[in-house]
């Protein structure tokens, strides 16, 4: 659980994409969630390893409720199906939650550490709820596993650390695994090990049943495994030395970790300093401490709880004047309070029963034993009984790296100082280093960054990150990693945890980042800077005997015409051999008969199965796993494409059609309705994709085809008028102001990198030619051109006036649609799937209806406002995604389902049940003392 990248697997929010929080309303778009909101504590999250960092990405703040663009969306019933990629077709939450459109300020608290998290790590791996025991709910993953659960449930003992709301489970055998669980807990875990140690139990109660139960429930995790005190790592390290091996690539049963926090020792000269101030916008150092003798979060008792805080606040009374603040118990805030430490991105929200530290036991007997201390400058920040006992963090303004790292030794140093007059220790290993919750957060468990402005490097972003690679550097854009830069401002850390000190990972830092200052000043003197991106198609590195397969597989691949110098099209010869990290659902569907029946079978236009795998097989996190190069692939791959629809959807095309409505005269919107969606509604949005047919899709097409399709929008756009009139922007040709418009107001999007689903299916190829950017003159409309689809459409502005926000969407759409018909195409559409596209994820309507909307008394408890959109088939996004609270009580809530609805009906549903859910805040807001649960059984 470490920082808040996660574990490689993603949130479902949509499969492809290239960047995030572009379909925000212009008056939106710029926030972005800022730093302080995308990094605004939500709830812990599992570290990215750092070998792997890099892997994903995830919209932050209110560019991801503001969607990032071609993307997947998650399944409509939130299942523990395919879990997606954000916006740049990411997929594995970002290290750090820190996915933010980087701000000014001094970078608020972190999304929290951990494994899996509201902020987003696992979205979509979600799962819905269950089995009930003593209001104790277990997920829905698979129906024989969900049995077999239920039994284990319903036979496991009282557990001493059990609470109303929580029971702790015991396993009686090794559970039965599905193909979603891909923890490295699942894998070390073997019937013989079990039998070992399931009957092992550390003094404080903590047993192997408790520390796997995370990770059985949550089966997208990548750890899987929970610590509940200092004894586990010795009594269960046959579990947790392979995991950390496999996690950070240090051996702790052969090598040793060593901790040196002695600020004097980080070289950084007068000259590094002037050059640091002149770039960086804000730096920022963290890392956990737990005290020695009481138990983790995840297997606390109150009194040990009480206890860890008490040693905490005699620290926190004992730091030097400078360091002087407030400690804010969790329990006992005000209303004024808890919005200025919402505001700051200071406060952390109780952790969701299906998020990791909520299906870990670290969310029982909330808030009690938890706080939040910040001194009076708001430089330093600690969390109380969060995911440790205690998360510190030192930031500033600026580029003082050796003052900040200064203020977090002091820090560590007060809290050690406290646990040793309390005739306690800190928690730490000669192995392992610091130790606590999360085998993905030992070590040091330091990550020291700095936002810096690199308006050069930011042109061509993937070659920054092959820069930053080379110094053991990650950098994040502005939505998390391989994402954009707005305004070219990077968050840039060290991506290492252990087996380096605290003073060696940020002297790395220091000296990388000194030399990227470097690189940046000579492109910028050359007045050019920022390439077309690195020559060469390159694999990933997924495991050593699968590389080897692919690498042999691509030597083998025969020319395809629509390869390029950057590009190529692997043909598979046989069905690949699939690690247990290929997860989607193309994996499940190609059976070895299958392939042999497909693999050689070809659409007009060239494309082939091998095609359509690629993304899956070079990117074995993606959910679906399979892209769509043009139409006649929904007919010469149903057999692929069908199997997948019904898994992500639960809509059976074999036995279901599809509908559309686009007429806005047939949505219901009354008055009353319009006048509670301006008082409470900050803005709405309406988006779905077209495609024409007779044209090839963007993984499938070449440069005429691309041409065709540019032409024909054009023609659509130069059709528009009233309102609709506007300008189209060729994304090759723009000028520097058009370029800092267009990506200051959300609507730029970026060329996907190397590792993202769009560049691995082959969408990328000729960029950016024949790409390009719609907006009207009040940009209350945009349009995408030839990104993940020919088309996305976005209609959206501010206020609550869904009607006309729908009916502008619809205008948007029949002017394509004319403009197709009038070259003698039409869209791309089908009486069983809907609209056609390159994913399997955004068939159907494709669309999504959102509005961005206060409430200020459903935000007290995230999670019954989840339930309550439940209830009207809406799902919710708070600041940093999916599962996270929402700063300022802003919430994007938009409609779950895709196909098998009409726009109409989807929209009407939107309406409906946002209707309802204004009437319960406004229930709440009256009654004080009623509950979300009352107000919902009242309206």
């Amino acid at each position: 659980m470490a920082d808040d990248a996660g574990e490689a697997v993603p949130p479902p929010v949509e499969e492809g994409g290239a960047v995030g929080g572009a379909e925000a309303p212009a008056a939106e778009a710029p926030e972005a969630g800022g730093e302080a909101a995308a990094e605004a504590p939500a709830a812990a999250q599992e570290e990215t390893p750092p070998q792997a960092a890099g892997e994903g990405e995830q919209a932050g703040g209110e560019a991801a409720p503001a969607e990032a663009p071609a993307a997947e969306d998650p399944p409509p019933e939130g299942g523990a199906a395919p879990a997606e990629a954000a916006a740049d077709g990411g997929e594995a939450p970002p290290e750090d939650g820190a996915a933010a459109a980087p701000g000014d300020a001094p970078p608020p608290a972190e999304a929290a550490s951990g494994e899996g998290g509201a902020a987003g790590g696992e979205g979509a791996a979600v799962a819905a709820e269950a089995e009930v025991v003593a209001g104790f709910k277990l997920p829905k993953i698979e129906d024989a596993f969900d049995a077999w659960l239920a039994a284990q449930l319903e036979a496991s003992p009282a557990d001493e650390k059990d609470t109303d709301e929580f029971k702790y489970i015991t396993f009686t055998e090794l559970p039965p695994f599905t193909d979603a669980h891909k923890s490295l807990m699942r894998q070390v875990l073997t019937p013989e090990l079990f039998e070992k140690l399931k009957g092992v139990k550390s003094s404080k109660g903590y047993t192997l049943s408790n520390g796997m139960q995370a990770g059985v429930l949550r089966p997208h995790l990548g750890v899987g495994f929970t610590a509940g005190d200092e004894e586990c790592f010795e009594l269960f390290k046959e579990v947790i030395y392979p995991i950390v091996e496999g996690w950070h690539k240090f051996d702790p049963a052969t090598q040793e970790h060593k901790s040196d926090l002695d600020p004097a020792k980080v070289t950084m000269t007068e000259e590094q300093a002037a050059l640091f101030q002149k770039y960086v916008k804000s730096t920022r150092v963290r890392a956990a401490r737990n005290i020695s003798g009481y138990s983790l979060p995840a297997g606390s008792s109150k009194e040990d709880r009480l206890a860890v805080e008490g040693v905490l606040k005699q620290a926190f009374e004992g730091l030097p004047a400078e360091l002087q603040g407030t400690y804010y118990p969790l329990g006992g805030l005000t209303a004024e309070q808890e919005t200025a430490l919402q505001a700051g991105g200071f406060l952390f929200q109780k952790p969701g029963p299906m998020q990791l530290l909520g299906a870990a036991g670290a969310g029982r007997d909330w808030p009690e034993g938890r706080g939040i201390f910040h001194n009076e400058s708001k430089t330093v920040l600690c969390w109380c009984n969060e995911e440790d006992q205690c998360r510190i963090i030192a930031m500033e303004d600026g580029g003082d790296v050796k003052g900040v790292f200064g203020r977090f030794c002091a820090l560590s140093d007060a809290i050690k100082a406290a646990a040793e007059a309390n005739g306690k220790s800190l928690m730490y290993d000669e192995k392992l280093g610091f130790l606590g919750t999360c085998p993905s957060n030992l070590g040091t468990g330091l990550r020291a960054s700095v936002m810096i402005v690199l308006p050069e490097l930011n042109k061509d972003v993937h070659k920054l990150e092959e820069i930053c690679a080379g110094f053991d550097l990650q950098p994040r854009g502005s939505s998390g990693e391989h994402s954009a830069a707005v305004g070219g401002k990077w968050d840039i850390s060290n991506k290492q945890r252990i087996g380096f000190s605290e003073v060696e990972l940020v002297q790395k830092m220091v000296d990388g980042i000194t030399k990227i200052i470097a690189m940046e000043e000579e492109l910028a003197a050359k007045n050019g800077g920022g390439g077309g991106g690195p020559v060469g198609f390159s694999l990933p590195q997924i495991e050593a005997g699968f590389d080897a397969w692919l690498q042999g597989q691509l030597d083998a691949s025969p020319a395809d015409a629509k390869d390029t110098e950057e590009f190529r099209y692997l043909t598979f010869s046989e069905l690949p051999p699939f690690t247990d990290l290929h997860k989607s659902l193309m994996r499940k569907t190609m059976t070895a008969e299958l392939f042999e029946k497909l693999k050689d079978v070809k659409s007009s236009k060239g494309y082939t199965l091998s095609n359509g795998m690629q993304a899956g097989v070079l990117r074995p996190h993606l959910g679906v796993g399979f892209t769509a190069g043009d139409e006649e692939c929904f007919e010469v791959f149903k057999e692929v494409i069908y199997p997948i629809v019904q898994g992500w959807h639960k809509f059976d095309p074999y036995t279901q059609t599809h509908k559309s409505d686009l007429n806005p005269e047939n949505l219901t919107f009354s008055r009353g309705q319009q006048v509670l969606f301006d008082k409470y509604v900050v803005s709405t949005r309406v988006r779905a994709a077209r495609n024409i047919s007779g044209f090839a899709l963007p993984c499938g097409a070449n440069p005429q085809e691309r041409t065709g399709v540019e032409n024909v929008l054009k023609e659509a756009f130069a059709a528009f008028d009233g309102e609709l009139k506007g300008k189209y922007y060729p994304l090759g040709a723009l000028s520097k102001a058009d370029e800092d418009m267009l990506q200051s107001n959300g609507f730029l999007f970026q060329k996907p990198g190397p590792a993202q689903l769009l560049a691995v299916a082959g969408a990328a190829r000729n960029w950016p030619d024949n790409r390009g950017i719609f907006h009207n003159d009040a940009k209350t409309a945009l349009a995408w051109c030839n990104e993940e689809d020919h088309c996305r459409i976005i209609s959206m502005q501010n206020g609550g006036d869904v009607w006309s926000v729908f009916a502008r969407f619809c205008k948007i759409s029949d002017t394509i649609k004319a403009a197709a018909v009038s070259n003698g195409a039409k869209l791309m559409e089908s009486d069983r799937l809907g609209f056609l596209g390159t994913c399997p994820s955004n068939l159907g309507t494709g669309l999504r209806a959102s509005v961005m909307i206060k409430l200020p008394e459903l935000n007290k408890d995230p999670h019954m406002l989840e339930e309550i959109c439940n209830e009207f088939d809406l799902q919710p996004r708070g600041s940093s995604g999916e599962h996270s609270a929402a700063v300022g009580a802003k919430w994007d809530i938009s409609n779950k389902q895709r196909i098998g609805f009409t726009e109409v009906q989807l929209v009407q549903k939107m309406i409906d049940g946002i209707t309802k859910i204004i009437a319960i805040e406004e229930k709440l807001a009256s009654n004080p003392g009623m509950s979300p649960m009352q107000a919902l059984k009242s309206v």
